[in-house]
This record gives structure tokens, sequence and C-alpha cells, in this order.
């Protein structure tokens, strides 16, 4: 058949080549390019069936020798062809030769590999013939041949199916048992073929990694996609021991599973050779865990006992002296047994050496002052049913008859062998109780020097207002009426004691409005400080045009205050900014607004609660860092009165304010550059 092939595409190869010649001619005699059109598709024909020739003699060398030679002849014949087109000088003539020449060049290798083609034909019907006639008496012999290895095969297959079937069924046994001993051993097994580098893992190795059996491919790679991070490069290193040893030490190491959870697991292996004489490393991999988190919490419960041991010590010498220096002592009464146990320092607190008697109940209401002696035995009584013992307070007489002041407080507590006790502490109170009666003698001492204070300050803010009037009105008639009869010099001792009389005025009602910003003298209510803030741009009406102040402000909140104390909060602030204004430079007042958290600010107050933050900025003559906490103190002031009037209460005022509400101010100046004050108001009083 291939020779039939050859053959063929041999014919149709010259049949490609007449036809691309006759064309071409065609070209030449009547100069009609349509006749090209079979000359040009020709070359791709040729090339197709000359593929074709050198697939099917790919096994013969001569004929490849032959078809290189073919393919220069018609490789020569087109560029005659190509020649002739391209220079037209030339003859017919010599076109006609040329290509008749080349043409028959062709033929004659064409007709050498076809001849060729058919003596390879004759020589293989004659093979074909000789093998066929004995065919029959070989495929007879094999065919006895066969019978005879079939019933031998199937007599010995069907001794060692028998035999197989005994082993397979001791296997399935074997494999069922090793995958419940994996299960409830926790571990998994695996195999890698050293010479193949191929990897097998048991079913519960995939449970222990968190995936179903087979849920991934048995690699290297897969399986250490499942290593801890941490502990991924020693793993790498013992994974290149195995191949480098054909041999895998214990190790431990962790592993996270598919849910996220960490594990310990401890590998081991072994070397064999199996009947394919391949080396296998077979080993078990098992999740110790909970051995390993057992192992560390003895080591660290040693460490910890030895470390508690010493604490233990240190804390009992320590609580020795904290008894001496505290003026305590320690108690332990077990409520079965009834017995007591006294710390030293319980001995010294009565004015004995320690232990140097036995404690006992009636020992111990033997020092109990006798008008004190029904608290101890109601205490007593509640001991014994079990009850907690809240703090007491009894005195009693020491061995040298000396009266002190004791506390006691105990609690009930349940040791590790069950049985029941009560601890407490005793301590010597005598010097706060005197302590106690002084400061009680004190605070009376202090309430009524408030109180007197209180009626002082009402008497110098409201009794020496009519004396001032009455001095002032008398000032005012003679500055109106004797003026022009005064000297230049009385005159101006008028002036001073004008200006003296309305300071003193000034300072009253200061002193006055300071006395009135107290806590108890108001009510908190709902305050909408946009409406303050309204009704002090109007008290300030007339200063705000005359210094063509502007005062900007955001949407203010609503607060829970004192509603007088805070108009005058917003009043004294928005006056110093007015007030302390430069020179030829228009006051702007900004206020700004936010709910914070004191924490951010960076103050000692512990609360995590939210407050109210309002700033008062202003562009005025400001003053120096240093000033921040002075300028808050009672009748302090940066500048000369005759600079700027003023007393020195109003933003001590404000600070009193600010403290009846549980709130913060704090003020920020640089000279030149103005003033901003932080007010800090709690959301919820």
């Amino acid at each position: 058949m291939k020779s039939y092939e050859v053959k063929l595409e041999l014919e149709k190869l010259m049949s490609v080549l007449k036809d691309a010649e006759t064309g071409y001619s065609g070209y030449l005699l009547y100069n009609d390019e349509s006749f090209l059109e079979t000359f040009n598709d020709s070359r791709a024909s040729v090339d197709l069936s000359f593929s074709k020739i050198k697939e099917l003699t790919v096994d013969n060398n001569t004929q490849q020798n032959n078809l290189v030679q073919l393919n220069k002849l018609i490789a020569l014949r087109y560029f005659y062809l190509e020649i002739y087109n391209v220079k037209k000088n030339r003859t017919e003539k010599y076109f006609i030769q040329n290509s008749k020449k080349s043409m028959d060049n062709i033929r004659k290798k064409a007709s050498e590999m076809s001849k060729l083609e058919d003596y390879l034909l004759q020589k293989r019907e004659k093979y074909f013939n000789d093998t066929s006639y004995y065919t029959p008496f070989y495929a007879l012999l094999i065919v006895i041949i066969t019978l005879v290895l079939i019933v031998v095969a199937y007599i010995k297959i069907n001794k060692d199916l028998s035999t197989l079937k005994k082993s397979n069924n001791r296997l399935l046994v074997i494999n069922e048992a090793q995958k419940l001993a994996e299960i409830i051993g926790k571990f998994g097994s695996w195999q890698i073929n050293m010479n193949k580098n191929e990897y097998q893992f048991s079913d519960n190795l995939y449970r222990l990694l968190g995936y179903e059996p087979d849920e991934f491919e048995a690699t290297l790679e897969s399986y250490l996609k499942s290593i801890h991070p941490d502990d991924l490069e020693f793993v790498k290193r013992k994974s290149s021991e195995i191949i480098d040893k054909k041999a895998l030490p214990n190790y431990t190491y962790r592993i996270i599973k598919k849910n996220g959870e960490v594990r310990f697991f401890h590998a081991t292996g072994i070397s064999i050779q199996n009947n394919f004489g391949e080396d296998v490393l077979v080993g078990t991999t098992q999740d110790i865990t909970e051995q390993q988190e057992y192992t560390e919490n003895i080591k660290k419960n040693n460490a910890d006992l030895i470390e508690y041991n010493k604490k233990l010590t240190i804390y009992d010498e320590s609580s020795r002296q904290a008894e001496i220096l505290g003026k305590y002592g320690s108690w332990t009464f077990n409520i079965e047994t009834q017995e007591f146990i006294f710390s030293d320092n319980k001995f010294r607190l009565l004015g004995f050496e320690p232990q140097s008697f036995q404690p006992s109940f009636e020992k111990k209401l033997q020092f109990v002052h006798p008008d004190d002696k029904h608290i101890i035995l109601v205490a007593n009584k509640n001991i014994e049913e079990g009850k907690e013992l809240p703090a007491i307070n009894f005195r009693i007489i020491k061995e040298d008859g000396q009266i002190r002041h004791f506390r006691t407080t105990a609690k009930i507590y349940v040791d590790s062998f069950g049985s029941k006790s009560m601890i407490g502490t005793t301590q010597d109170i005598t010097d706060d109780v005197t302590y106690n009666h002084i400061l009680n003698q004190k605070n009376m001492e202090l309430e009524r020097s408030n109180k007197e204070l209180v009626e002082f300050n009402y008497a110098a803010s409201h009794d020496l207002q009519e004396p001032l009037r009455k001095i002032q009105t008398f000032i005012s008639r003679i500055n109106e009426v004797e003026r022009d009869n005064l000297s230049e010099k009385g005159k101006e001792y008028l002036t001073r004691i004008i200006k003296a009389s309305t300071r003193m005025r000034i300072l009253i009602d200061d002193l006055l409005q300071y006395s009135r910003t107290n806590k108890s003298d108001g009510l908190f209510e709902d305050i909408d400080l946009n409406l303050i803030l309204e009704e002090v741009k109007a008290d300030f009406s007339e200063t705000i045009v005359e210094n063509n102040a502007i005062i900007i402000s955001p949407e203010l909140p609503q607060i829970s205050g004192i509603p007088y104390q805070i108009h005058q909060l917003f009043t004294n602030l928005i006056g110093n900014s007015i007030k302390y204004r430069k020179m030829d430079v228009d006051p702007i007042i900004t206020i700004t607004y936010e709910k914070v958290k004191i924490k951010e600010d960076n103050y000692t107050d512990e609360s995590h609660g939210e407050f109210h933050k309002i700033v008062f900025s202003d562009n005025g003559i400001g003053f120096s860092p240093e000033y921040s906490e002075r300028i808050f103190l009672l009748f302090n002031r940066l500048h000369a009165k005759t600079d700027y009037p003023g007393t020195g209460v109003g933003l001590a005022i404000c600070k009193k304010i600010i403290s009846n509400h549980n709130g913060y101010i704090k003020a920020i100046g640089r000279p030149n550059e103005g003033a901003s004050f932080i007010v800090f108001i709690p959301v919820v009083l």
C-alpha cells in the first residue's frame, strides 16, 4: 500500500508540473494572465505531494536521496520559469529548450523512483507469499503451545487465587484494624518511594490535617502547606535529610489544620526495600497536642511551683513586716475543729510575745472591753453558723491595761481538702479613731468658719454697697456743682476719687458675682447654648458695634447646667476677648465645638465618659504660656489697671463655674498671637 501511495503521489506531482508548464505556455502564447493561476497554484500542490512522498519513504534512504535530487530539479524548473518572467529580452526558444531539458530530468528521476517502488513491491510480494505458506503451521503450533500454557496457568492461578483470597482476607482485617488504630491513636501512616519520589498518605493522616481522605494530592509540597510558618524551615530540613540519609529520626513540629487550629505532630520512619527492589520509607505521624500541652503544663507548673515557693517565702516575711508596720494581725478559725491560729503580730497587738498562749475564743474574749463583749459574741455566733463576718469595731484591754480600738474583718473559704475555715485580720485603729475624732472637731470648726465667711461675704457685697453709693452720689454732686470752685490740684484729686470709687464698685460687684457661683445655689437644667450665646451678643451689642468685633460660632449643643452661671461664663470669656484686643485690629472671636473623650486631651481624669469641648479663640494681645495657670487665680492680673480695667476676678469666676459643672478649663496663649480658652463640660452629669 505504501508503494502504491508513493507511485500515486509521483504521478500527482508530475501531473501538477505538466499543468503548470501548460498554463505558463498559454500565458506566453496568448499573453493572458489567467493562464498563470494554474502555474501560481502549482507550487503549493507540488510541496504537498513532495511532503507526502518524503513521509512515505522515510525508512528508505535511497528514495530519500532520490527525493532530494528531485526537489533540486523541480526547484531548477521553477527557477527557469521565473527567470524568463523577469528577463523578457530572452528568446522564447531559450525558454522552451531549458524547460524541456529540466522537465525531462524530472520525468527521468520520477521514473527512477517509480521503478524502485516496483522493485520493492515485487520483493515484498515474494516475501509475503513465502510467509503465507508457513503461517498456518506456525499458527497451529502457537495455538497448541498457548493451550498448554493456559492449562498450566489455570492450575497455577487457581492455586494462587486460593492463597491470595486468604491473604486478602487477612490483609483486609489488618487494614481495617490499622485504620481503627490510627483513629484511636490519633496517628496517620505514610510511604515515600525514594526511587520514584511518590508519596502515599493514609486516610487518617488527611483527617489529622483537617481534610477528607484524598482531598489533596499526596505530595511533599501539599503537605508543607499545612506546616506552621515558624516550623516550616525545620521540617524542610528534615525532609531533605529523608532523601539524603534514607531515614527519618524522631522529631516534633506544629501544623495548622484546615480550620486554623494549631496542633503538635510527632513523626518517625524507617527505610525498607519492596519486592521490586525500590527503597521505600514508611512512617507514622501522631497528633501529640494533648501530650505536648500536658508536658508543657507540667514544666510550667513545676516552674510556677518553684517561683510560688520563692514568692511565698518572700510574701510570708513581707506579710509579717506588713503586719508590724500596718499594726494588724491575721488569724484563721477552722469552723469544723473550732481551732484558732494567730499570727505573731496578733499576739503582739494583745501585748504578748508571739505564740505565748494557745488561742481560743474564751481566751480572746478575756481581752475584750466589757462594754463591747456583746459585739464579739454576736460575731462568734455568725462564724459558727457559717455566715460572713462584716467589719466590726471593738475595744480591747491589753496585758498592761492599755485600752486600744480594734477592727476585724473576715471571710469564709474552703481549702483544697474541703475543710471550711474563716480567715480574717484584726487591725489596731486607735490612731485612726483619735485622728477621726480630731478631724470631726476640725470639720465642725471649718463649717462654722464657712458660715461666718458667707455671712461676711454677704455683708461685704451688700452692706458696703450702700455707703459706696452715697460716696459716689456726693462725689457726683461735688463734680457737678463745686468742680469749678476747686483748684487744679483739687480737680485732680476729685478725678482720682471718682476712679477709685468706680473700681471699688466693680470689685464689690465681682466679689458678689464670685460668691454667687456656688453649685448649691442653682439647679441643673437643660440649656441651649445657642440661646445663651445670642443673649450675650445682645448684652455686648454696643461694644461689638463700637469695636467692629466679629463672633464666629457653629451650631452649639444642649447641655445640663445652671443657666445664669453658663451665661456668666460666656459673658466673661467673650468680654475678655473684646477687652484684650490689639490696637487698630478688629477683634475676631471664633467659637468651635466637638464631642470628645477627656483622655484624648491628656487630662488626668480617669473617666471614659464624653465631654462637650467648647473653644473660645481670639486674635488679641494674648499672653505668655507661663501664665496659663495663674490667670485663673483670684485677683490675679497680667496688665496694669491703667492699661486695661478690671479686678482679676472674671477668669476665677469662669474656673469656679466649670468646677461646679464637674468640668475643666484651660488657657493657651502666645504674646501678640491671641488666646484660646478650652472648656470641657460632661455630656452627662
